[in-house]
């Protein structure tokens, strides 16, 4: 026997009462018989139904469908029977009505199970498209495939749902009242195509109220009270001839049978048509859906701005903190407090002189060099050019520490410093404005009243917007480079031991600390307590960069934060509206096989989907952001494709996370109340 019944019963509970829907049916179905289940409304035949489609549990009894005990199995499995050997035919024909009359027939065959059904779900597309089409036109639909149920007749949206039956080559067809909503001509046509498969050999079993129907078939049972009350042998008149099957019915014939134990689904070849629903949903509703993720919009723009401009900041900082050295120390003269002025500190300190620097030389053994620097801005010519440069008396020792790129020539020596030799480096604005393209190395130039010979040229050093302002590097592109001691002819007797800056370099990163804290130290006992200098460290400028910039992400951070929860749960009433909105279709899919975890899965999708169209949108407007900052405010601003991956993958972890109630609830919904919905 293919079906099986024995001593079933169902027990609805509702509250503490109980209503006994199915009592006491015993029923044995051949396989090929065509059957007609009768009753007045109440006798239970919607409820006999749902338990042969296995869409409902037995309270008690025993029922095999195919060999199988259905009444012990998990909702995976049952949902596999449902698809691979029950086909249903509904009264109100249950489309999906977004989906085309191919993708309404082809809607079962993205649940069988790839490993359990050899046929035909390992066809090629081209042949899985062609075996949908013999099906179609089997049923008398071939014309109208790409047309929505909206456009069709109510005969042609019946044999849709009749094909949409077939189409897995299910061992039974239950039909729920297949002409009830059809007129007498259209109600004749489909029988006339349940007739038909019933002589190709498809066991057909069908809940009808009109006895004209149901003498069509070859037995009908009488059910009353929820069991049954007695059963007819029927004479019915020879079927028409049937239709020639498609070829890939025929072709099935012989075929293997899926095994006897059900196995759970792959999910994986969902994905594409449930993306092809959810992106036309978003388009459908246009306003609705954009609406809906317009605080994931604003929340993904201030993240893919904030991660702009702190990596466009960071970037700034890392190439200033280059230019003067991770391992260097700078001391700057300033001009003394108020303070100090007003309680008469300041004169107890020279400012920075050459003798700070001898004392700080010899502080630590972790420095590598050191150099004084004197920088005053004279006029220079050469011929007839002239212009105003910064002139820089320093030791041998600033091209270590001041990571000097020689281009051309020589730095001056330690013979120069000690003989005052009238010699310069040039930096390389200074001679590209003064010679262009000729080599200056060994022409004089006049500085200020004195002559000057050229020993060497410096590479282009590129320079970088300041965003550290304690720092202000210097454009060693416009500076000329002389001995320190010869410097001391353009100052004043009184000034010639002052400088304006002592260049640090240490051995190490790792010294940095220690040797700012021990300079730090010396020069407060030198200068005994007069704030005159700052030592200028660039880690700790770096540091102190970066723990600003953390509160500003953090800022930046919070406002995207409360963006994104309001554009997630705004996701989140959505997703609830759409799942209500889609009761019926939810029925539909888990009649046709779909399980539980599948409407998980596509309603979990369809969520992706949407806040990920949210993050592309914040995507553009963040870019935008960016941009305008950056005409605007003249701030650098930098945008990685990591930015963007992590903007992205922030769309998805809030399309999962809000989106997991409303796909949940849509998942464990009932299969039969779904399908009852209005």
């Amino acid at each position: 026997m293919l079906i099986s019944m024995q001593n079933i019963g169902r027990v609805y509970r509702k509250g503490s009462t109980e209503i006994l829907a199915a009592r006491h049916i015993d029923l044995a179905i051949r396989e090929g018989e065509f059957l007609a289940i009768m009753g007045q409304s109440g006798s239970g035949k919607s409820t006999l139904l749902h338990i042969l489609g296995c869409l409902d549990r037995p309270s008690t009894g025993s029922y095999q469908l195919d060999g199988i005990e259905v009444g012990t199995l998990s909702d995976p499995q049952l949902s596999l029977i449902r698809n691979q050997k029950i086909g249903f035919v509904f009264q109100s024909f249950h489309l999906l009505p977004q989906h085309t009359v191919f993708q309404n027939i082809e809607a079962p065959l993205f649940y069988q199970n790839s490993n359990a059904t050899p046929f035909p779900f390992h066809f090629q597309s081209t042949e899985r498209e062609q075996y949908v089409k013999d099906i179609a036109e089997h049923v008398g639909l071939g014309g109208r495939l790409h047309h929505r149920p909206s456009e069709l007749s109510g005969g042609e949206m019946q044999r849709v749902a009749i094909a949409r039956a077939l189409i897995t080559q299910p061992r039974v067809i239950l039909a729920d009242e297949p002409t009830g909503n059809l007129d007498s001509q259209t109600g004749q046509e489909i029988m006339n195509i349940l007739q038909a498969l019933h002589e190709q050999d498809h066991t057909i079993i069908i809940v009808t109220h009109e006895r004209s129907i149901a003498t069509c078939t070859e037995r009908i049972i009488y059910l009353k009270d929820g069991r049954i009350d007695r059963e007819e042998k029927t004479l019915r008149p020879p079927p028409p001839a049937p239709r020639t099957p498609p070829t890939a019915i025929r072709n099935s014939q012989s075929a293997t049978r899926p095994p006897h134990h059900p196995l759970l689904p792959s999910l994986f070849h969902l994905v594409p048509s449930v993306c092809r629903t959810a992106i036309k949903g978003v388009f459908l509703h246009k306003l609705r859906s954009f609406l809906s993720v317009l605080g994931i919009v604003f929340g993904i723009g201030a993240i893919i701005a904030m991660l702009g401009i702190g990596a466009g900041a960071r970037q700034e900082i890392l190439e200033q903190i280059e230019l003067l050295g991770t391992s260097n120390i700078l001391i700057k003269a300033i001009e003394s407090s108020e303070e100090q002025i007003l309680t008469g500190r300041e004169r107890l300190s020279q400012g920075l002189t050459q003798g700070d620097v001898e004392r700080i030389s010899r502080i630590s053994p972790f420095i590598d060099a050191i150099a004084p620097l004197r920088t005053l801005p004279l006029s220079v010519q050469y011929q007839q050019e002239m212009l105003q440069a910064d002139i820089v008396g320093t030791s041998r020792e600033y091209r270590r520490s001041g990571h000097l790129p020689l281009n051309h020539g020589r730095f001056f020596t330690s013979a120069d410093e000690q003989e005052m030799r009238r010699v310069c480096v040039l930096g390389d604005d200074v001679r590209q404005a003064l010679f262009a393209f000729r080599n200056p190395i060994g022409q004089m130039i006049k500085i200020r009243s004195d002559w000057f010979r050229i020993i060497g040229t410096l590479d282009n050093k590129t320079m970088v917007q300041n965003t550290i302002p304690s720092l202000q590097p210097v454009n060693i592109n416009r500076q000329i480079y002389i001995p320190l001691s010869t410097s001391s002819v353009f100052v004043s007797s009184e000034q010639s031991q002052r400088i304006h800056e002592i260049s640090v370099r240490v051995d190490a990163p790792d010294h940095v600390d220690e040797v700012a804290r021990l300079i730090r130290t010396v020069l407060s006992r030198l200068h005994h307590g007069a704030d005159d200098y700052e030592v200028l460290v660039p880690r700790e400028l770096l540091r102190q960069s970066q723990q600003a910039q953390e509160v500003f992400n953090i800022v930046m951070g919070s406002i995207a934060g409360i963006s994104l929860l309001v554009g997630g749960i705004g996701i989140m009433n959505i997703m609830l509206a759409t799942v209500t909105e889609r009761t019926r279709e939810i029925g539909i899919r888990r009649a046709i096989g779909a399980d539980k975890k599948m409407i998980l899965l596509q309603f979990l999708i369809e969520t992706l989907v949407l806040t990920l169209v949210g993050g592309c949108l914040g995507v553009l407007l963040g870019i935008g952001g960016a941009y305008a900052i950056t005409i605007f405010a003249g701030w650098h601003t930098l945008i990685s494709v990591q930015t963007i991956s992590i903007a992205f993958g922030i769309s998805a972890v809030i399309g999962l996370v809000f989106g997991l109630y409303p796909a949940s609830q849509g998942a464990n919904m009932n299969p039969i109340a779904a399908l009852r919905y209005e």
